[in-house]
């Protein structure tokens, strides 16, 4: 789930969605999940229709053979079949969740207008019993084929405009034709109802089902990330940089002598310390896929998309400039008499042949330079040191680094 979401998962559920629809990047979010989610199901109910499409040719043949002289079983197989072929193969893509809502829209309101035409001239031809299979179709359109509930409605209401507009003109009697619009609005408000219970539930469960997430991905005590979802999104986020060849930078800040702020001060005052250092960090990490988190203890890191290193620069400059902002005195501090940082920067352009551990390594290794350097400043490195090895740090200035292969 994305931190730009436009509203939180408590707000959209505490609002409510009365009209199906969440705010924000929560709305694409849900879709996305849901596809996924139902994706191997979907394609069960693909294969399945068609199936059953082709059995019920084979029934027609003998039941309704009158069907065959107004449309010829090859001429049915050739675009009952090829629709719904090309449905499966379309949840094979690479963007499916985006796709298949589409074609299927298009191929079942192509649909609805075909099995409309073949019923009513069905109808005039004396074999009344095709009807039902329209209705039929227009269940499968809310419940089994994977539509969005507004464009499940959408589909059906083009399908009754089309069943009108063709019994129109084929003359279909008024009487009649009342009768069978009467059947499919009846079908579509028993559908509708359905159809709206269930997708709310869904996005009940789901909303909860995130927020519990998010919940678990939560530092109790400030509030931000915590390190799980750190190390989650690093992963991720480092993996989309090297497929779309952007630089990652990351930032490892340590509150300065802080043990002994809390032996001076207590541990809730150091507690409230924290937080306050954790607020000010979460306001550089605004965009989509930057990051604040709590690394441990007294320990942060924020991780920022496409970011070189005079960004990186500029950006913890700021943050060291906002902790001093917030006058927390502290007089046990080496460093200055108010509560101060130390940040280590590291700015890579991630590759295959390296690692986003190797990433942290080079930022923790920064940190210690910043801390040798005496405290309340940024170091920012861009390749590793020749041997570097986690656990272990060169205690030697920036300016004698040995560029190294990369983790």
């Amino acid at each position: 789930m994305s931190e730009a979401d436009t509203l939180s998962l408590t707000e959209q559920l505490q609002r409510g969605f009365h009209g199906l629809r969440f705010e924000g990047q929560l709305e694409a979010a849900w879709r996305r999940d849901q596809f996924r989610e139902r994706l191997r199901y979907l394609r069960i109910n693909l294969a399945l229709l068609a199936a059953i499409g082709l059995a019920v040719i084979e029934v027609d043949r003998v039941v309704m053979p009158a069907i065959g002289g107004i449309v010829p079983d090859l001429a049915r197989v050739g675009v009952m079949l090829p629709l719904l072929l090309a449905g499966f193969a379309v949840t094979f893509t690479r963007r499916a969740d985006t796709w298949y809502p589409r074609y299927i829209a298009i191929a079942m309101t192509a649909a609805l207008a075909a099995m409309s035409w073949v019923s009513i001239a069905a109808f005039t031809g004396g074999e009344p019993r095709v009807f039902p299979r329209v209705l039929l179709a227009m269940v499968a359109v809310y419940f089994v084929l994977g539509l969005p509930f507004r464009s499940a409605i959408a589909v059906n209401a083009l399908g009754v405009a089309a069943f009108a507009a063709i019994a129109a003109v084929k003359g279909m009697p008024t009487t009649d034709l009342a009768h069978f619009l009467l059947a499919l609005a009846i079908t579509n408000v028993i559908c509708v109802a359905g159809a709206w219970n269930l997708e709310h539930a869904r996005r009940t469960a789901w909303l909860e089902g995130q927020r519990l997430a998010e919940t678990a991905m939560q530092d109790g005590l400030t509030g931000i990330h915590n390190r799980r979802r750190f190390d989650d999104r690093l992963q991720r986020t480092w993996a989309q940089a090297v497929r779309e060849r952007r630089p990652l930078a990351l930032l490892l800040a340590d509150i300065d002598h802080f043990k002994a702020f809390n032996d001076r001060y207590g541990h809730q005052a150091g507690d409230e310390a924290l937080k306050a250092v954790a607020e000010v960090l979460s306001r550089f990490a605004r965009r989509p896929l930057d990051l604040a988190a709590r690394y441990g203890g007294e320990e942060f890191a924020v991780i920022l998309f496409d970011a070189k290193r005079g960004d990186a620069e500029r950006i913890a400059g700021e943050i060291l400039e906002a902790v001093r902002r917030l006058g927390i005195v502290h007089q046990d501090s080496a460093a200055a008499p108010v509560l101060t940082i130390s940040i280590g920067i590291a700015c890579v352009q991630p590759a295959v042949r390296r690692s986003w551990s190797g990433l942290v390594q080079l930022a923790d290794q920064a940190l210690y330079a910043a801390k040798d350097g005496g405290r309340n400043r940024a170091v920012a490195l861009e390749r590793e040191y020749e041997h570097m090895q986690t656990g272990y740090f060169h205690r030697i200035g920036t300016s004698r680094q040995e560029p190294g292969e990369g983790q």
